[in-house]
């Protein structure tokens, strides 16, 4: 049977095209939020604890109303606070990325029970993230799920560090392949995760794999006995001083053999 070159070209064109319209949509670039939010929108459309400075996007934890201190009988008697802060923000990115690199370039809090997370989140579930605790400003951690159901206490890693991470600005990079997860701070790689490392001898992984979009936020952990054990918490309201991180901007690069990239 004979096949025009015109037809071939026309077969390759709408295979193009097909392969193309079912890629994510992802937007690269950089965002210097001393210029304002860009393409970022606070997640829940807060308009208190965060503003945007010379020095960029500062999140700020402020006091709440009452400073209650309670103990969890249930669970060993650990320490919450009745109240969290009532201005826990968290910021999303307009796009999903599948697979890509992201650098966050920020100034963490410095206060133990406040969190800043760097975090890509699927609508599903997945999450690679790093996370700095106020508590303890020599360390990084970082953490990955896969799926609806996260297990907690497997994948999370604290990494040592030769700088505070609440004392000056730092770069925290997450470059994500279909192959491995790498983590930088600094430039400098902190940890690798390799995809086939995260299989069982059944073949189930628990390595992200769906398109996720890029959020950065700053949080109160005292409201749970267990998760403010985590983040070493509850926070101490008694001088009353509100909390801060600063991200001076933030850089995505999505990979083109996975997004359509705009």
């Amino acid at each position: 049977m004979y096949i025009s070159n015109i037809s071939l070209c026309a077969v390759a064109l709408f295979s193009a095209v097909a392969s193309a319209a079912t890629l994510n949509q992802c937007s690269s670039g950089t965002t210097k939020f001393s210029e304002g939010l860009g393409s970022w929108t606070e997640e829940r459309n807060m308009t208190k604890g965060w503003k945007i400075t010379d020095q960029g996007l500062v999140m700020t934890l402020e006091p709440p109303a009452k400073f209650v201190r309670m103990t969890n009988s249930s669970d060993g008697n650990l320490p919450y606070n009745k109240y969290a802060s009532p201005t826990s923000t968290n910021f999303i990115y307009s796009t999903l990325m599948h697979y890509g690199s992201v650098s966050f370039d920020l100034k963490a809090a410095g206060k133990a029970g406040a969190v800043t997370a760097a975090v890509l989140m699927a609508p599903g579930g997945d999450e690679i993230d790093f996370e700095m605790l106020g508590a303890t400003t020599d360390k990084v951690q970082t953490n990955f799920f896969y799926g609806s159901n996260p297990i907690y206490n497997v994948n999370s890693v604290d990494s040592a560090l030769t700088v505070n991470t609440a004392s000056g600005f730092h770069n925290y990079t997450v470059n994500w392949t279909p192959e491995k997860i790498e983590f930088y701070v600094d430039k400098k790689l902190i940890r690798t995760v390799v995809n086939k490392d995260d299989c069982n001898a059944k073949g189930d992984c628990t390595y992200p794999t769906h398109a996720a979009t890029v959020q950065i936020g700053l949080w109160d952990s005292s409201a749970e006995a267990g998760t403010t054990q985590w983040a070493r918490g509850p926070i101490n309201w008694t001088s009353g001083e509100t909390i801060s991180a600063t991200v001076r901007s933030v850089t995505v690069n999505c990979n083109p053999k996975y997004n359509n990239v705009k």
